[in-house]
């Protein structure tokens, strides 16, 4: 048969050896627990009690089963001893008790202070009156090496491996609780965005650069070029205010952003995702804002050609309104090229916490099997053994 860990990754994976060893390990411990009487007999372990060790401390130690004492220096014979109350404990000492003890009829108790349990037994023992505790003992596993459990009934010997492949499982989904690459790319989201609201300033910038060129021109133009010149003030009027929405939708896609970033560090990936819906919405409003700006960055240019065919003499003033603009128009397509890389880093995310979620749904199922499984082995070993015991009590 393969060693425990070949066995334990064969059903969910890989995980470190002393991680498995100490599940292991926990895994024989809370089965010998919950074994009925005839099957904790297979985990029984010695403790030898004698003049240099005359009592037993009961930490690490599982169930008392029985304990006897050897009745004489020489040629005696191995009396059971009766468990007594520790309150009567002290009384097994008495000759005056009625409850005191004596080498064919010895007696133990366990007396707990403080964070200590300590067994005593009655008359005490001796280096040649020795009693033995016969005690369920809990075996440590080492997994790369053990393919069989000392002292441990065989046919558990699988739900330990059960036990520990379950916690293999939970530490598993307990490490998906922070995805670095997720939030990493949420991170650039946020990175991007912020230079975009930057770059947005810049365009008010040259928009108003561009319009206070044309005031002076306006002064200098006959009645058509005003006309003209007005139009163009409309036209760069609404690109202001387009780029103060696509500011404010930009805010939005941060502040939707920084809940996903919350909800994934809480695992609540479904959550997340909702969050990174929204904020591809409001990125998308706010490239509309953008593209209106363009289109009215575009009409500005027109009107800013017609003045030119008007009027020679202001071609020199139009020239320069004409570098504002195409200034603006430079940083909108900037951000068109950010708002690009963002959305590819939203996709990204969205992409990363569905391979998350998938991974974690089975884990997660995988994991309710097998607690299944662990269950039913529990309760057959439980079933299987209960008629044995009645009929040895019978």
């Amino acid at each position: 048969m393969a060693n425990f860990d070949a066995q334990i990754q064969a059903l969910v994976g890989t995980a470190t050896q002393s991680e498995m060893d100490d599940w292991a390990t926990d895994g024989v411990k809370e089965i010998t627990n919950i074994l009925p009487p005839l099957l904790k007999e297979k985990c029984t372990n010695e403790t030898t009690l004698n003049h240099s060790a005359t009592t037993m401390d009961m930490d690490g130690v599982g169930e008392i089963l029985y304990v006897n004492r050897l009745s004489a220096d020489s040629g005696g014979s191995r009396i059971p001893c009766r468990k007594v109350l520790s309150m009567y404990g002290e009384l097994s000492n008495d000759s005056n008790s009625l409850y005191k003890a004596s080498v064919t009829d010895p007696v133990y108790w366990i007396l707990s202070s403080g964070d200590a349990s300590i067994l005593n037994v009655i008359p005490t023992p001796t280096a040649n009156q020795t009693a033995i505790v016969y005690h369920v003992g809990y075996t440590t596993v080492d997994v790369s090496n053990d393919s069989t459990i000392a002292n441990f009934p065989d046919e558990a010997e699988y739900l330990v491996v059960l036990y520990a492949a379950i916690k293999v499982l939970q530490n598993k989904m307990n490490e998906m609780n922070t995805n670095n690459d997720i939030a990493t790319a949420l991170t650039a989201v946020n990175t991007e965005l912020d230079e975009t609201q930057s770059i947005c300033d810049l365009i008010n910038t040259q928009v108003d650069s561009a319009v206070s060129e044309l005031g002076e021109t306006a002064t200098n133009v006959d009645s058509s070029i005003d006309t003209a010149v007005a139009a163009i003030t409309t036209a760069l009027g609404r690109v202001n205010t387009a780029v103060a929405l696509a500011n404010t939708e930009f805010d939005l896609v941060n502040a939707e952003v920084d809940l996903a970033n919350a909800q994934v560090d809480d695992e609540d990936i479904e959550l997340a995702q909702g969050y990174l819906a929204t904020a591809q919405g409001y990125t998308g409003a706010g490239n509309n804002y953008i593209n209106e700006a363009q289109a009215s960055l575009s009409e500005a240019q027109g009107y800013v050609n017609e003045v030119n065919a008007r009027g020679a003499h202001v071609q020199s003033q139009l020239g320069v309104v004409s570098g504002y603009i195409n200034a603006a128009q430079g940083y909108a397509s900037e951000i068109q090229s950010k708002i690009g890389i963002s959305q590819g880093y939203i996709a990204e995310a969205n992409t990363r916490m569905a391979q998350d979620n998938q991974k974690y749904q089975w884990y997660q199922g995988q994991q309710i099997k097998l607690q299944q499984d662990y269950d039913k082995g529990i309760q057959m070993l439980v079933a299987q053994s209960m008629p044995k015991a009645q009929e040895g009590a019978k």
